[in-house]
């Protein structure tokens, strides 16, 4: 007989920096979960602890700063310092968010673009980094042909020559990357803000329209200016929001859910934690089809915040007209004095001309999405 969900759930979270601990409280499909936070200070043998301590206390464990598998597109590999971590518990389900990234990630893209039409069109995307994001950039490529990955930048300090981190090399170098990343202490996989001690080159980072993989790198590696940028990552906290915004920033983007915050403020190994204490069957498997049932009871949209007051709400666009003959010159008003002139000349002088604009639409009347527009 299955058995029924805790109705008054408690979660921890332990996380792999900071030494901080504070509790708080979370809303989710109509319940109230406890979650209670626990900085493990950069040490995983005080994690492996705490777990110990923890199992059977609580009815999930998020293990927040480290991964069990490490992902590069369809490729993935285990990390043998995490692996174990996974083993320690006996009762108490221990996460690392795994299980929910890539759909919140696919899903959040979505309702981002619903929200915000035109956001991730043919923009040059920089993954950064792609690993761990596989739901992220497969969402992203759905808007644009222009994907790259600085991973090679991030990790092995690489130039950004030409072909790395192309998108097209990433089946063929992801198997030997993640070989070589399995060996790395999660400190360098997935690091804090801060100064590098080898400087990262800036320009993949100046190439890129949108930034998007974990705040932490895209902090400690992204150059100091990142004017008119897009930043999309799980979750960011008010000193990330006032770094970013400092740097220029246009927008920052959070695919996980808010929680009643602007930006969520909660990782996916949270939110993977939270799901689990919620399942209406203790006994389902943690599968990202266990989580999707959950998923699609929710009513939440991504945090999206501009950062720079003038530019906030704006999604530019733009039509570009190439009069079809010099009758379209003759009743421009600007130009209707060259309709004194022979045709064959104002061809010449008019195809050597830079463009101009012929007229500003208002925003009120700008397109809508799924709506055609009859312009005159």
């Amino acid at each position: 007989m299955a058995e029924q969900a805790d109705l008054n759930p408690k979660i921890a979270v332990l996380h792999f920096y900071g030494t901080d601990e504070h509790e708080e409280q979370v809303e989710l499909l109509g319940s109230s979960v406890h979650i209670q936070h626990i900085g493990c200070d950069g040490d995983l043998d005080k994690m492996a602890a705490h777990i110990e301590a923890l199992d059977g206390q609580v009815t999930a464990v998020a293990l927040d700063g480290i991964a069990k598998k490490l992902r590069l597109g369809k490729t993935r590999v285990d990390h043998p310092a995490a692996a174990p971590l996974f083993e320690i518990a006996q009762h108490t389900p221990v996460v690392d968010g795994a299980g929910v990234r890539a759909a919140m990630e696919r899903w959040a893209v979505r309702l981002a673009d619903e929200a915000q039409p035109g956001i991730w069109s043919r923009k040059q995307v920089l993954m950064a980094p792609g690993l761990n994001h596989d739901g992220l950039a497969m969402a992203l490529s759905q808007y644009t042909e222009s994907v790259r990955y600085a991973d090679p930048v991030v990790y092995f300090a690489l130039p950004p020559v030409p072909g790395v981190g192309a998108a097209e090399t990433l089946a063929r170098v992801a198997e030997p990357t993640l070989n070589q990343l399995r060996a790395y202490p999660f400190r360098r996989l997935f690091p804090q803000a801060g100064q590098p001690a080898q400087p990262r080159s800036p320009k993949l980072f100046a190439w890129a329209d949108v930034i998007a993989g974990d705040m932490g790198g895209i902090r400690r590696y992204s150059p100091a200016q990142l004017k008119r940028k897009v930043i999309v990552t799980e979750s960011a906290t008010e000193a990330d929001v006032a770094d970013l915004r400092e740097r220029g920033v246009s927008a920052i983007v959070t695919t996980m859910p808010p929680f009643g915050h602007e930006l969520a403020h909660l990782g996916a190994a949270v939110f993977e934690a939270l799901l689990v204490a919620l399942r209406p069957d203790t006994e389902a498997a943690l599968t990202e089809n266990t989580y999707l049932n959950l998923m699609a009871r929710m009513e939440w949209k991504p945090g999206i915040k501009y950062l720079q007051p003038e530019e906030a709400g704006i999604n530019k666009f733009a039509f570009v007209i190439h009069p079809l003959s010099p009758r379209f010159i003759y009743t421009h008003p600007k130009f209707r004095w060259t309709r004194y002139l022979p045709e064959r000349l104002v061809e010449r002088v008019a195809a050597h001309l830079p463009p101009c604009t012929a007229a500003a639409l208002p925003a009120s009347k700008a397109p809508q999405p799924g709506k055609k527009w009859k312009g005159t």
